[in-house]
């Protein structure tokens, strides 16, 4: 950690001393979030901001509620924590590379589509290999991530042969409907701000919870963010799954949607992922990703065998229309033409190898709506410098 990183971390303490001074909520709370949130370093450089905000905004409320101040700051955690993070933190400063055109075209009840994007998060890494019942996941690898210029080559094969896939839109969530979904969990709303990007912040038996809207960067769904009193929970399961399984069963926040569990640890905390699914006719199920390619759902941490927080997406109404595909041919010859938006971050361009294609779904924003979509997920990897890196092109498979 740099002296100006280290002077940085400190003024924020004394600034969440001096915020607690007059309103402190449960008696361990503040050691338990400042160490959850050491633990997530080196983020905090990059949520510094955010945080003295919302410090400013707890000060500007001095008789506002213990509960009310400990959820403010659980659901702006959570939400720097999924925005500012990338799957894996750290790493090397990365190119941003949108990848496609503003818009993908084609005929269906939803008119004229946005285009899913890649959309690098600075100094992201791909996630911990994630173990599943088939072993490690295709596409998830420790390697650093490279969005910036290179000579594509295509050395792979891309057997899918489809005319038409489904595209689910869903409307942008309110705060009734954040409001409607605590009640779900037993919760209600607490007094005072919900944090930038909030839809409310919530209270319920042993645990606090928050609930934010689309993010747009990087690029999320609505979620939800719920952290429990660790003093209340039952005794672990036999493994993390068991444990984690309990948890959002208690909660009634097991996912209803397709998905298949993985595991991947990190210092102490060990994560356990949901990893969303959509189903394609003459597929199979097909992964979601995210902003930067990586497969993602729901998440539960743990420490010490207990959960610290669960993070995933807003029940949300999906509205489904089919949509015109393009073929595997054209994916190929898309993925090679892209350009990136940024300048080189590897000197010299690197040439890549494309060994591997897989169609996947991704979320693009439209307004007061925004769609998942079908897309074409390309990757390679080459070495610079000794390092690893991993080549990520997304094409939209929406027939232009």
């Amino acid at each position: 950690m740099s002296d100006n990183e280290d002077r940085e971390l400190q003024a924020l303490r004394r600034q969440l001393d001096d915020a607690f001074e007059t309103t402190r909520p449960r008696a361990g709370f503040e050691d338990d979030l400042w160490s959850r949130m050491q633990a997530r370093r080196p983020l905090w450089a990059q949520v510094r901001d955010f945080l003295a905000g919302l410090v400013a905004a707890v000060r500007r409320v001095p008789a506002a509620p213990a509960a009310t101040v400990a959820v403010v700051l659980v659901l702006a955690i959570g939400i720097g924590i999924i925005s500012l993070r990338g799957p894996g933190g750290g790493g090397s400063s990365l190119s941003r590379e949108s990848g496609t055109a503003p818009f993908a075209g084609g005929a269906g009840a939803f008119g004229r589509l946005p285009a899913p994007a890649l959309q690098p998060v600075p100094n992201a890494t791909t996630a911990p290999k994630t173990d599943g019942p088939g072993g490690a996941f295709a596409g998830q690898s420790t390697a650093g991530l490279y969005f910036g210029p290179a000579t594509l080559v295509w050395a792979g094969q891309l057997n899918i042969h489809l005319t038409t896939a489904t595209v689910y839109r869903y409307a942008e969530p309110t705060s009734a409907a954040a409001d409607q979904f605590a009640a779900s969990l037993g919760a209600s709303r607490q007094p005072g701000p919900a944090g930038q990007g909030g839809l409310g912040a919530y209270s319920g038996t042993g645990f606090v919870l928050g609930v934010a809207g689309t993010i747009p960067s990087p690029l999320r769904e609505p979620l939800f963010f719920l952290t429990p009193d660790r003093s209340t929970l039952p005794p672990p399961g036999p493994t993390a799954t068991d444990t984690a399984n309990a948890f959002l069963t208690a909660h009634n926040l097991l996912p209803t949607w397709p998905y298949v569990v993985a595991t991947a640890q990190s210092a102490d905390v060990v994560r356990v992922l949901y990893l969303r699914q959509f189903a394609v006719q003459g597929v199979g199920q097909v992964y979601t990703v995210d902003a930067v390619g990586e497969r993602h759902g729901l998440e539960v941490d743990l420490r010490g065998g207990q959960p610290l927080q669960a993070v995933g997406p807003l029940p949300v109404t999906l509205e489904p229309a089919d949509y015109p595909i393009i073929s595997a041919g054209q994916a190929v010859k898309s993925a090679l033409a892209l350009s990136p938006a940024g300048p080189s971050s590897i000197e010299p361009i690197p040439t890549v190898r494309l060994t591997a294609a897989e169609l996947i779904y991704a979320l693009a924003i439209g307004g007061d709506h925004s769609f998942y979509e079908p897309a074409f997920l390309f990757s390679g990897t080459f070495t610079h410098n000794g390092i690893t890196y991993v080549k990520r092109v997304l094409v939209p498979a929406v027939a232009p």
